[in-house]
């Protein structure tokens, strides 16, 4: 599907660096990082039913669901919750990124997500968004990956904190 013309929506530029220490100085990452680790059991992911509603309660504005699909690689916004969509202006939830992001923007999602899948573990990242006709935005990230059977990462969770500075 071609993309639209770029719009005042649009990004226009997105640095991920990993952060392999995570941010324990981040409560909401820590913190969510934590009860995803709780719910893990010996070698096996929780799924997207491990978290009920009211478990994610404190987050729940800076969470969102990211599906992915395998074979071929995609990712799709399942969910995005509502304090980043108020910061990005939009809410892109049931679009898949190759669909949306310009091939700069999509190679730096896929490579900052594929870490969380292929790993099987949580990834952490600093990353900064530039929208066309807009600011930047500044934020922390940790991707938790989830599973239906336990074992194939058919879900990410991600939780972003925003530098207020």
């Amino acid at each position: 599907m071609p993309r639209p013309a770029l719009s005042d929506w649009d990004v226009r530029r997105l640095n991920l660096t990993e952060a392999p220490d995570g941010f324990p100085e981040v409560a909401s990452i820590s913190t969510i990082r934590d009860l995803w680790k709780s719910r893990c059991s010996t070698g096996r992911l929780p799924s997207r039913d491990d978290f009920p509603i009211e478990d994610l309660r404190p987050w729940i504005g800076n969470v969102n669901l990211v599906d992915a699909d395998l074979e071929p690689r995609r990712f799709r916004w399942r969910l995005i919750g509502s304090n980043i969509s108020v910061r990005m202006g939009r809410d892109v939830t049931g679009q898949w990124f190759d669909e949306l992001y310009s091939d700069q923007i999509l190679d730096g999602y896929t490579v900052a997500y594929s870490a969380a899948v292929d790993r099987r573990t949580a990834t952490f990242y600093r990353g900064d968004l530039e929208f066309v006709g807009k600011g930047f935005l500044n934020f922390c990230s940790v991707h938790l990956p989830l599973s239906d059977n336990g074992t194939d990462v058919n879900m990410l969770m991600l939780c972003l904190s925003f530098d207020e500075t």
